[in-house]
């Protein structure tokens, strides 16, 4: 067991939501010790618990629609309570993906704060602290600001290198996992330890850097080999709720486990803050000196983006085609204004980027006709010109302005901007 603070508590909290329906990884939670519940019927104690608090978080029904306190309550109950997909929750909130991980971190974090004060966890962290205990199932280095239990002190920085990854390279998760065993055999190796994956057919990216991915991976796999007393470690991969489950397993417990080290500890911060600020839940089992290794990093799926590309000019359809290679967004490109209509109607992507300048229908005319379409509407569109004519086309209803010649960054960001 290590200290316990509010920061841990917030990811054990994720971790426990994540698992609400399934009994086996509820039992496992550091969370039924901290609340005061044991045997056979502790899993559902903890979800009502978990549910019950949710509710108690509902504003009075004079409360505006729109209120921060409204977002917080539906965020946490379409998204743990109802079991709502990612995609569904966004729709009913009427938000992005991006902004709707935002909003379950902030609720996350009112949820937590309500059940540190409602069960007392302060006085425990603190008392913990001061007798240099050690509580069970938390992840991060202890702090005495942290272990106060203020609100406005409980978020632990993430690693700086982490917070600075640019966020348009996604994990391709095939390659980073193959590329990560192949970093790890090595020290397998040298503890006599096979390395074995367990991968469905399809694997989708997620919505976390590549080099965060692998670090995470890399540490947990770093705690796993030298734990292990069977000769394998196991990597597996599963699709579930709009999320990717990694799981890393040993069969048996090496005979010299103990306690994690600080360099263990440290390894298991890094995976727990790359779970969390891509909006996903890192579980480890506790037990980690007389039971079998046991990690399960789950990390959402990356959102596709679909864009529409109009330009006469089949040099610029390449250039932006080269821009977006390896991010999330997914170009269908096409030189002929006249397509543009049906093309939008036929794939409604999220994003346009149309050209001013082209033969028989000009950009001004494409726009207007997009905006007069009910199934277009409401499709973002990006003016994408040589001529200086920001506020013009601003003014006839675009969402945005890029002037040629385009930088990837400009354009990669302008596709964010609208995006998030």
């Amino acid at each position: 067991m290590e200290t316990l603070t509010f920061d841990r508590f917030v990811g054990d909290l994720r971790s426990a939501l994540h698992y609400l329906y399934d009994p086996d990884q509820l039992r496992r939670s550091s969370l039924a010790s901290l609340f005061g519940i044991s045997g056979f019927d502790a899993a559902s104690a903890l979800q009502r618990i978990l549910t019950d608090a949710v509710e108690a978080l509902q504003p009075p029904a004079d409360e505006p629609p729109q209120s921060r306190a409204w977002r917080i309550y539906d965020a946490l109950v379409y998204r743990y309570v109802r079991r709502f997909e990612r995609d569904v929750v966004a729709d009913q909130l009427g938000i992005s993906g991006r902004q709707l991980r935002r909003e379950q971190r902030a609720a996350l974090e009112v949820l937590a704060d309500y059940l540190w004060k409602q069960y007392g966890l302060a006085a425990k962290a603190e008392e913990a602290l001061n007798e240099g205990a050690l509580n069970e199932g938390v992840l991060n280095p202890a702090s005495a600001a942290l272990a106060s239990g203020e609100a406005a002190q409980a978020k632990a920085e993430a690693p700086a290198w982490l917070r600075d990854l640019p966020p348009e390279k996604p994990g391709a998760l095939r390659q980073v996992l193959q590329a990560t065993l192949d970093l790890a055999r090595p020290l397998s190796r040298q503890w006599t330890v096979r390395l074995e994956a367990a991968l469905p057919e399809e694997l989708h990216d997620l919505a976390v850097p590549q080099v965060a991915l692998r670090h995470a991976l890399l540490g947990l796999l770093g705690i796993a080999i030298p734990r292990t007393n069977d000769g394998c470690v196991t990597v597996s991969a599963v699709l579930a709720d709009g999320m990717i489950e990694l799981a890393i397993i040993t069969a048996e417990p090496a005979a010299e486990g103990g306690p994690l080290t600080e360099r263990e500890i440290e390894s298991l911060d890094v995976a727990r803050h790359l779970a969390d600020a891509a909006g996903g839940a890192l579980l480890f089992d506790a037990e980690h000196g007389t039971q079998p290794f046991s990690a399960k990093l789950t990390l959402p799926i990356l959102e596709r983006v679909s864009v529409l590309v109009v330009d006469d000019h089949a040099d610029v359809l390449q250039l932006f085609e080269r821009y977006v290679s390896g991010t999330r967004y997914c170009l269908t490109v096409t030189h002929e204004p006249k397509q543009a209509l049906r093309l939008a109607q036929t794939l409604e992507p999220q994003i346009i980027v149309l050209d001013v300048m082209m033969p028989e229908v000009d950009g001004w005319e494409l726009l207007a006709q997009l905006r007069q379409q009910p199934e277009t509407a409401d499709i973002a569109v990006i003016i994408c010109t040589v001529l200086p004519q920001e506020a013009l086309a601003l003014g006839l209803g675009a969402d945005a302005f890029l002037q040629k010649p385009v930088s990837q960054e400009g354009f990669l960001s302008t596709l964010d901007r609208l995006v998030g």
